[in-house]
């Protein structure tokens, strides 16, 4: 315990980098799962006040678990939420994640019906008002019925 006591007594700004920076290390070989984030940003911030020399071990292991501490809590309650919500919130339907999405005619609508390109796709579509919209018209996707867009001007 005493060797313990010593090493922690003898650390440096530099020896909290190197801790901030390995528990990152091991961070990234966890997948992601930001369980060791918190701590490391935590030595990362001890390593920064490190920098005045002001402050004792026992300072600095309370700055670590204080810190530590807040951010876990900042992390589950914040970011977390955020990060879970990501980009899959229509990951297998198409359809919804086309709503809103910009295209352009690709042939003239007759009696409110044509195509349009839609990222790299062609589809038929229905013009929401019923209007001929002629080729390179900008629209918008206001809804999908099956494999046919409602379309509107944008």
């Amino acid at each position: 315990m005493a060797e313990l006591i010593e090493f922690i007594q003898a650390m440096t700004m530099w020896h909290w980098m190197a801790f901030a920076g390995g528990l990152l290390v091991l961070e990234l070989l966890t997948g992601g799962t930001t369980f060791l984030l918190w701590p490391a940003a935590a030595a990362f911030v001890v390593g920064l006040l490190n920098v005045f020399g002001f402050m004792g071990w026992q300072a600095d292991l309370m700055v670590f678990a204080l810190v530590t501490m807040v951010l876990i809590w900042v992390g589950q309650v914040y970011i977390r939420p955020r990060m879970k919500r990501g980009d899959k919130a229509h990951l297998n339907e198409r359809s919804a994640r086309m709503i809103g999405q910009v295209g352009e005619v690709t042939a003239d609508f007759v009696n409110g019906r044509g195509r349009v390109n839609l990222d790299d796709t062609r589809w038929s579509a229905v013009s929401a008002d019923d209007s001929n919209l002629t080729v390179g018209t900008k629209i918008v996707v206001e809804q999908v019925e099956g494999t046919t867009v409602k379309v509107r001007s944008a």
